[in-house]
């Protein structure tokens, strides 16, 4: 890796040399490119007014100045990436194209050296190459001689400056926008770039080491695999404009991460809120899914990924089941069996996503982020740590019969802190109508833990009480929607085990910080809920509070506000009826010659694949001590 480095390293300084043995430039580019994807006529007028509107910030952007000095890491990205030529293109007009030119006019006046380094970045500047002969017969449809032979000038500089990074580093998704600017650079200015058998080369490398075989993305972030889907959509029509078949392993990972990426949507098109990602915008998933392939089919089994999809009449439940990625953003998500739930295209159970600035997304990381158990005020696994991250074992099963859905589950990630194991099962009815869950831990002693189910910020919650079994009221919350396409739906939330708040949180899945609730079980060691179906006592076990946030971080301190701590509604009292621990589970699931295996200790089956989680168990688990057990059940009224 240090040679590599090394060698990228020459190869760029060489780079910033003249160019010399390059040959005649051409007058235009050898082949029109045409950008796919379909921009924003607001935007773009804006844009003809020297605004660039990004994640509702206004940004300016006009000859002699590109951005401000405060402005955002992410925001320099999408200046130097010339991405907004689209919305200037859907605007359409003269005078749109006439602004586009000269901001491109005033680039080319600038030397290399005198942008900010993100503008060299190679995703970035990737990006801009393919961005800038996506347009080109846009904005240079009635330029003059001088500007196309400057522009070519440059094309030429960037475009030896995009060939010295390769190969691109692996392992990391932005190599897929490196390549579309090398690819570019090969279609359009074929004499002086000859580089396509290197392109396809280290294309197959990356897709075997970064596309999983069931077409999840190694950092499991569905908008990362949203990204790599459109790299790769463009890298195939550029083979298509040379009459050349794509490689065969391209063809493939197209086919499994379309699949992939269908099953992690939730009704209303969106993206679920899993390791980072973000909602995404429904029509440009559709338009690059369609792009992608014919094949409507949705991934049913992702066991590499470590996700778990259940669909039953119109209800979405998706399940993360896999260990934190040791590849990636340094900001890890450490929300294992962290669960979303819709109904039709309505979010009703979903997890904060990933924020909008480096202190929210390192906040957002934590495990009080998502729809999960939380013990003790620590994450499940410390993500920093990549020996944690390697001893981290996920067990999970998924039973289906008759249109419902049954998933087993359980990690070790709170084993070396405090001896315990978290269990969790999720029941689906084929209605898509119930949906049910049994919160477990196993340890020597009782442990302090919440639940935490953040809802939408559509959804309104309201405490209710209401008489399941005659005689015996029961306090519930009653989970409100009014959704456009869906009309009113009303859902029942019941629990048993823990007592019950509603608490504030945050929503980032639409790309800007909304504020939110969620509804929060809590079980406190020091003071156990007895019930009929938990019997637990006082734990002698009281370890120092983690801290789940740094000092050091300013920005999103109310994270403790909204995550511990601080109630806006009173406590719901705990339900002890027996109908919810009945209905909990569906029995159906569970064959006779199963319940006799584990009657016996012995199941042939699945013995060999959960030997080595249970043996590493079972000096932890003592057979005396009740587990703490929590079951809770969100109910279809309306």
């Amino acid at each position: 890796m240090a040679l590599r480095r090394i060698l990228r390293s020459m190869r760029l300084s060489m780079a910033r040399l003249p160019p010399i043995g390059y040959g005649k430039l051409p007058d235009a580019p050898a082949f029109i490119l045409r950008d796919l994807w379909q921009g924003n006529s607001i935007h773009g007028m804006h844009l003809t007014k020297g605004e660039l509107i990004y994640k509702d910030q206004i940004i300016p952007l006009q000859p002699g100045l590109w951005g401000r000095r405060n402005t955002s890491l992410e925001g320099l990205c999408k200046i130097y990436d010339f991405s907004w030529l689209r919305d200037m293109r859907e605007l359409g007009t003269d005078n749109a194209r006439l602004s586009a030119r000269a901001l491109i006019a005033d680039w080319m006046g600038r030397p290399p050296t005198a942008q900010h380094q993100v503008a060299y970045y190679s995703d970035i500047l990737g990006m801009r190459l393919t961005n800038w002969l996506g347009h080109f017969d846009f904005f240079a449809a009635s330029a003059d001689d001088a500007f196309r032979k400057q522009f070519m000038d440059r094309l030429l500089i960037e475009g030896r400056y995009v060939a010295a990074m390769l190969p691109p580093i692996s392992g990391n998704y932005k190599a897929f926008s490196l390549f579309k600017g090398v690819m570019v650079m090969t279609l359009c200015m074929p004499e002086q770039f000859d580089l396509l058998s290197r392109i396809v080369r280290y294309l197959k490398e990356e897709l075997v080491c970064q596309i999983l075989e069931d077409g999840v993305h190694i950092e499991r972030n569905p908008e990362i695999m949203l990204v790599v889907l459109r790299d790769l959509v463009e890298i195939r029509l550029m083979f298509q404009l040379i009459n050349r078949r794509p490689p065969n392993e391209l063809i493939t990972a197209l086919d499994l991460i379309s699949k992939a990426l269908r099953a992690l949507r939730h009704g209303d098109g969106g993206l679920a809120l899993f390791n980072g990602s973000s909602e995404n915008n429904p029509q440009f998933i559709d338009r690059v899914l369609s792009h992608a392939t014919q094949k409507r089919v949705a991934m049913t089994n992702m066991k590499q990924g470590g996700y778990v999809r259940c669909y039953a009449n119109r209800a979405t439940l998706i399940v993360d089941s896999g260990r934190p990625a040791m590849t990636g953003s340094r900001h890890k998500h450490a929300g294992c069996l962290s669960l979303e739930f819709s109904a039709g295209r309505q979010r009703i159970f979903v997890n904060c996503g990933a924020g909008d600035t480096s202190s929210w997304r390192s906040i957002l990381g934590c495990t009080a982020a998502h729809s999960v158990l939380g013990l003790e005020n620590s994450d499940c696994v410390v993500v920093e740590n990549s020996k944690s991250v390697m001893e981290f074992e996920v067990v999970a099963k998924h039973h289906v019969e008759e249109g419902a859905h049954l998933l087993e589950m359980g990690h070790n990630g709170w084993l070396p802190r405090w001896g315990a194991i978290y269990q969790r099962i999720l029941y689906l009815s084929s209605s898509g109508e119930i949906l049910k869950g049994e919160e477990r831990i196993d340890a020597n002693e009782d442990l302090s833990f919440k639940i935490r189910f953040h809802l939408h910020p559509s959804m309104v919650v309201e405490e209710d009480v209401v008489e399941f079994t005659k005689g015996k009221p029961e306090r519930i919350y009653v989970l409100l929607a009014n959704n456009k396409h869906e009309g009113r739906q009303i859902w029942w939330f019941r629990f048993s085990g823990a007592e019950a708040t509603v608490e504030e949180s945050i929503y980032f899945g639409e790309g800007s910080r909304t504020a939110s609730q969620q509804i929060v079980l809590t079980v406190t060691a020091d003071k156990p809920v007895k019930s009929e179906i938990e019997i637990s006592q006082t734990s002698s076990l009281q370890p120092k509070e983690a801290s789940l946030i740094n000092e050091e971080i300013q920005e999103g301190s109310d994270y403790v506000a909204i995550f511990h701590h601080q109630n806006v509604n009173q406590r719901v009292g705990q339900e002890s009826d027996h109908a919810l621990h009945s209905q909990t589970m569906s029995q159906h699931f569970v064959s006779q010659e199963k319940i006799e295996e584990e009657a016996s200790g012995h199941n042939p089956v699945n013995e060999q694949e959960e030997n080595s989680f249970q043996q590493e168990t079972s000096d932890y688990q003592s057979k005396e001590k009740s587990p703490q057990i929590v079951r809770w059940a969100l109910l279809r009224k309306l």
